[in-house]
């Protein structure tokens, strides 16, 4: 009864959510989030996979790094920034593989060709002393200034960037043309699951409406992760199935790897006409084959002879009328009732099953 007691007070228990990423859309999409909100503001907004060139009607572009990766790319954002529009290049944490719940390759390799056209804009890029990754993940509170307003946030990343003569920081802002060149070091600010802190979703919404005319909103995703480190992050798995996969095959086709197979072999079931054959062969191989065509031999003649009266005892005369009945050439007649042995097993069938036929036809 005491042990009753004790078991029926540990029922209790206690329920604990966590989370740990995202379902559906917001999985593959970290600017999510961020496009409704702009959409909850009436701006036209565009979600792009793959890289595009900006058209006329696009006002605010918020591309990541990773994306303006050649001299091409890079030319053709830059003019259309001159040109009036405003581009956001997001640096760290922007790639779209990239869980917001772990940190694992979130820092990008900055092209050349961007790196020189930031530098050419005003924007010098720098990288921290401090390479733990774990370090660049982690996050403090921040102020960014930007249009002469405040917008605290919380950010940390591996580059820093900063106006000509200005102090490194995760934000900063130039004039370009009759454009505007933004550059965000940590892309966290407007991911999923941040753009609701503190003044993310405020700042968001400050540099959309810093464009010089209006036009769509563009949200360009990308991938931070190369070839090689998707196969170096992935291809374990792959092999691993492919080895069990071997294994199995191996297992189910190798001679010693599969069931044990029965040492005796299965009985073979044979006709009549093969016995007679075997049984032919041997008596043929002991010398026997005299004695058993003979008795059936003799059978033969003298039915012949009792069925046909006006034939003589002359053996030419019983063979050519035993040819004449069976529609057989003499020749193959009297090669069936010679008295020698035959030559070899073969003949020994062959004329075995001729004498069978002469004898019932003589019945």
């Amino acid at each position: 009864m005491a042990l009753l007691g004790l078991l029926a007070g540990c029922s209790e228990f206690e329920e604990v959510e966590k989370e740990v990423g995202y379902k559906g859309k917001a999985r593959s999409n970290p600017w999510l989030a961020a496009e409704r909100f702009a959409g909850e503001y009436g701006y036209e907004v565009e979600s792009l996979t793959a890289w595009e060139a900006p058209e006329d009607d696009t006002a605010v572009w918020l591309v990541p790094a990773s994306v303006l990766n050649n001299e091409s790319f890079v030319r053709k954002a830059g003019t259309w920034a001159k040109e009036g529009g405003h581009l956001v290049v997001v640096l760290d944490h922007a790639g779209a593989e990239i869980s917001d719940w772990r940190s694992f390759d979130t820092e990008v390799e900055v092209a050349e060709p961007l790196a020189r056209m930031l530098g050419e804009a005003g924007i010098k890029l720098t990288q921290q002393e401090e390479k733990d990754e774990f370090k660049s993940w982690e996050t403090k509170p921040l102020v960014i200034e930007f249009d002469g307003e405040e917008f605290r946030v919380e950010a940390g990343a591996g580059k820093q960037v900063a106006v000509d003569g200005g102090t490194p920081r995760v934000f900063a802002s130039v004039r370009t043309g009759v454009g505007r060149i933004s550059a965000l070091a940590d892309a966290r600010i407007f991911r999923n699951r941040w753009i609701g802190n503190g003044d993310h979703a405020a700042l968001l919404l400050a540099l959309i409406d810093a464009a010089d005319f209006e036009g769509s909103v563009r949200f360009s995703r990308g991938a931070s992760l190369s070839l090689w480190g998707m196969l170096r992050r992935h291809l374990w798995a792959v092999l691993l199935g492919m080895a069990a996969l071997l294994v199995v095959w191996l297992w189910k086709t190798g001679v010693r790897f599969g069931p044990v197979e029965s040492a005796q072999p299965p009985l073979v079931t044979r006709s009549y006409a093969h016995h007679l054959e075997a049984l032919g062969s041997y008596h043929w191989r002991v010398d026997r084959a005299g004695v058993l065509l003979g008795p059936l031999r003799e059978r033969i003649f003298e039915q012949s002879l009792r069925l046909a009266p006006r034939v003589g005892r002359d053996t030419a005369e019983v063979r050519r009328w035993l040819a004449e009945r069976s529609g057989w050439p003499v020749e193959r007649v009297a090669a069936a009732l010679d008295t020698g042995p035959p030559a070899d097993a073969a003949s020994l069938t062959r004329i075995t099953a001729d004498l069978q036929l002469l004898n019932q036809l003589t019945h």
